[in-house]
């Protein structure tokens, strides 16, 4: 009723698109030589929610396996993603194929540090999207400096369970990666200050 017209908001939630991957044939897949041989292509597709003239190609990336062991593969774009304001959750549709591999993501902090946020385990058949939420223990901004705001995305990561490294190679792809980001103190920076206008 009457009271809330008095709240005052300090949040305004966006969903910004971090990468549709029109251009996914810039990105690098990378797995440490001595277990395999990883490629990242552009393919025509994409989740049928999503279908549209704009949305055509997804990102597709291909590992194969030299040994069954405990490794990984680096899925990065041709460069970083800053994202501005405060970001609650990134979202990105990924095909999966029923292994219990780790999705995670790897982030940069506003102080430049590195950081993997685990995601799901890919036990599902197809398209789906999954939902990353960022923990309060990122840094994500220096009070004193507010144009130091946000996290960079850096790009996927991908833990291989051995035991569902089988002998065909893995494939992965993904779709329409987005951030929920509160850009309130982007749109209300130093909204008190004084107007030198008299």
């Amino acid at each position: 009723g009457e009271s809330a017209d008095r709240t005052v908001a300090t949040e305004l939630l966006q969903t910004l698109l971090v990468d549709d991957f029109e251009a996914a044939g810039e990105w690098a897949a990378f797995i440490p030589r001595d277990y395999g041989y990883a490629s990242a292509i552009r393919r025509e597709g994409s989740p049928v929610a999503l279908k549209s003239d704009k949305n055509k190609y997804v990102l597709g990336v291909k590992v194969s396996f030299m040994k069954r062991d405990w490794s990984w593969v680096s899925v990065t774009p041709a460069k970083p993603a800053k994202i501005r304001g405060i970001t609650k959750n990134l979202k990105v549709w990924v095909v999966g194929r029923n292994y219990r591999h780790v999705l995670s993501v790897v982030l940069r902090d506003y102080l430049d540090r590195i950081k993997y946020l685990r995601g799901d385990r890919l036990i599902w058949v197809g398209w789906k999207q999954m939902t990353i939420n960022i923990p309060d223990t990122i840094e994500q901004e220096n009070y004193k400096v507010s144009e130091e705001r946000g996290i960079t995305f850096l790009g996927f990561r991908i833990d291989f369970e051995p035991d569902d490294m089988i002998g065909r190679p893995f494939y992965i792809y993904f779709d329409y990666l987005t951030a929920d980001v509160d850009l309130y103190s982007e749109m209300n920076l130093n909204a008190d200050d004084m107007i030198d206008n008299w």
